[in-house]
């Protein structure tokens, strides 16, 4: 892979299949009530940047609790899809993440979801994000786990594709070409000077349960299972999704 992809073309069949699913309403569920958990979300206002922030979902719950929002989306049809959604308060740029121009003093609060293993270099995002928090800002980032990869292929009987470790989706797909390592993530975080202080798996109970079992037990049933395992060891190393939330040191 040698750029990243953007999903241009592909908004509406993004919303679908992603967000339109019993698996995406799961994760936008968990990531949420994690992202409450863990920050001072009715505290005081803050100032947000939503990086690659797709349909907008996260922007507009933090706009409905009186944050400021600035959204950034590259493909046009997804942005455009957001607007429709998101209040006249959230600003919505049609730019890269490398492209965002910080605001001096940084974010309180930057959210980076389901981005970086669609980036052709995943590790060089990080620093960009770190770099525009504002001192004790707070960074939610949500990325695809190599490690569940790994565990689905080998239930599929995929054994010669787990020996040479092909994770990456194919082109076009909306299975990720970079999945990503968790520990590797937290070691690269930590590196940039930001203290990891959350760490939970977001669709680790669903995705382990056989497809003709999944419609026989409640969407309810599930989020509490996964939430009550969900930031244990080794749980949450092992859901489709991993979500840290990190703190720049003051």
């Amino acid at each position: 892979m040698s750029e990243d992809q953007v999903f241009s073309g592909r908004a509406q069949r993004f919303r679908d299949k992603i967000y339109g699913s019993s698996k995406g309403e799961l994760r936008l569920a968990l990531v949420w009530r994690d992202m409450q958990e863990q920050l001072a979300l009715n505290d005081h206002t803050l100032t947000c940047w939503d990086a690659g922030g797709g349909l907008g979902q996260i922007s507009a719950r933090l706009a409905a609790l009186g944050h400021g929002v600035c959204l950034s989306e590259p493909a046009s049809d997804m942005l455009q899809l957001a607007k429709e959604n998101l209040p006249q308060s959230v600003s919505c740029r049609q730019e890269t993440l490398q492209q965002h121009t910080v605001p001096e003093g940084g974010y309180d609060l930057v959210v980076c979801h389901a981005v970086l293993e669609w980036l052709a270099e995943p590790a060089k995002a990080l620093p960009i994000l770190a770099r525009s928090l504002a001192p004790g800002g707070h960074l939610s980032l949500l990325f695809y786990n190599v490690h569940a990869i790994a565990l689905a292929n080998m239930v599929k009987g995929n054994l010669y594709k787990v020996q040479a470790e092909s994770f990456a989706g194919e082109p076009g797909s909306f299975t990720p070409p970079s999945p990503q390592d968790p520990m590797t993530v937290v070691g690269q975080l930590e590196a940039l000077g930001l203290q990891v202080s959350g760490r939970r798996s977001v669709r680790f109970a669903l995705d382990l349960m056989p497809r003709a079992l999944r419609a026989q037990r409640s969407l309810e049933d599930v989020m509490a299972v996964e939430w009550q395992y969900g930031a244990r060891e080794p749980y949450w190393q092992l859901g489709r999704y991993v979500h840290l939330v990190c703190r720049k040191s003051p």
